[in-house]
């Protein structure tokens, strides 16, 4: 019993069955039951038997051994292969997985920025009706401040005043009472409140300045989205789409493209995120004020921008700022909504205004200045809060 369960007589294709059989059609192929009703239907067989064992084990000694030991190099070759091309898959899985991650990430960055540009576009459109909403508000106020004064005045009285004898009166005494002056210009403004309307048509005219607002759906949500990026085959995203017209404290900015040029004497220039490069001396050393937008996407380097900067504003740019890469001139930093650079390259000696930029460590020598909306609490003795007129600092941008 010993001597049998010590040898393996199992098929090696249906390993629970015992070898019954050889198939001679096969000529050396040993088989078991259920080899015999698959993949071996109408063969012949025979009993196994020393004639035929003793030929099969003469082709197995001359033959088939010597053959093994050529298979251990073939088949360590051909897993070699395998694993080279396992391994090349692998690392483009790797490549395409963070290439994927680092997008996404780009992507969530992006959409933040979108997020904040539409969102400014509706504070400027709302502020421009809260101003006319204050404009017809005081007129209107105005006006009933001055209806109330005459008709308070005049309602018991009109019928008593003699305006000859007010007149007369305050020529013969040389009386400066100017009642009758007073008098004139109450009917004079009364004639501009009542005269064809003209009170009521410049209210309308100041009520024709509300722009309009439609209630914003997810929908258009998306199609802002599809209007600012251009997704492509790749996961990869465009620049942030060029404004059409960009001011700052009611200045317009020159708007540099690629292949701009900017005329000599120009103080106020905004870079647009399409930029591709900015080659030395394009930009001319009159520029004061630069502008760097939403999405610009530049590796900034020594001599790209002119000594003459003296006020710098960035917004929720790319590309980190290298030592070197900003003028010692720039004296003015704004750091504006959504920067979120590394600010150890900033110049501790300039003056520093924040938007929603936090700092996680102070290194500067002279004041920093945040607006009214900044939330981070800073209790660091050269914080000091802007009025609101700081706010006039947030570039208006017209897409």
């Amino acid at each position: 019993m010993d001597n049998i369960n010590k040898y393996d007589n199992k098929c090696s294709i249906h390993k629970e069955y015992d070898i019954k059989l050889i198939c001679s059609t096969c000529k050396v192929t040993v088989v078991c039951n259920d080899c015999i009703v698959s993949g071996h239907i109408g063969h012949k067989f025979d009993h196994i038997d020393v004639e035929n064992s003793k030929a099969i084990f003469e082709e197995f000694k001359n033959n088939h051994l010597q053959n093994l030991n050529n298979q251990i190099g073939i088949n360590n070759e051909l897993l070699k292969e395998s694993n080279n091309l396992f391994k090349s898959l692998e690392d483009k899985h790797t490549e395409n997985v963070n290439t994927i991650t680092e997008e996404f990430k780009e992507l969530s960055k992006l959409l933040q920025i979108i997020e904040i540009d539409k969102i400014k576009q509706l504070v400027t459109i709302y502020d421009e009706n809260k101003d006319t909403n204050t404009n017809i508000s005081t007129t209107i106020h105005d006006n009933l401040n001055i209806i109330n004064l005459i008709t308070n005045k005049y309602k018991n009285t009109i019928n008593q005043i003699n305006i000859d004898e007010i007149i007369n009166n305050n020529k013969n005494n040389n009386n400066n009472s100017y009642q009758h002056i007073e008098m004139l210009k109450h009917c004079h403004q009364s004639q501009l409140l009542i005269k064809d309307n003209q009170n009521v048509n410049k209210i309308k005219e100041l009520m024709n300045q509300y722009k309009n607002v439609n209630i914003v759906n997810s929908e258009q949500v998306k199609n802002s989205i599809k209007e600012i990026f251009e997704i492509r085959d790749s996961p990869s995203i465009t620049n942030v789409k060029d404004p059409k017209r960009v001011t700052v404290l009611g200045y317009e900015y020159f708007f540099y493209k690629n292949d701009s040029v900017i005329p000599k004497g120009t103080i106020r220039v905004a870079i647009a995120p399409s930029v591709k490069t900015i080659e030395i001396g394009s930009i001319p050393t009159s520029v004061q004020f630069l502008l760097l937008l939403d999405g610009f996407n530049i590796q900034l380097t020594k001599g790209m921008l002119p000594e003459s900067i003296t006020y710098l504003l960035v917004g929720a740019i790319k590309k980190p700022l290298l030592k070197g890469s900003i003028p010692n001139c720039v004296s003015n930093w704004f750091l504006l909504d959504g920067f979120n650079q590394e600010k150890s390259e900033i110049p501790q000696s300039v003056n520093l205004y924040l938007f929603d930029t936090p700092l996680t460590n102070f290194p500067f020598e002279t004041f920093v200045y945040r607006t009214p909306k900044y939330k981070q609490q800073l209790t660091h003795p050269k914080v000091k809060n802007c009025d609101v007129t700081m706010l006039g600092w947030e570039p208006k941008i017209e897409l």
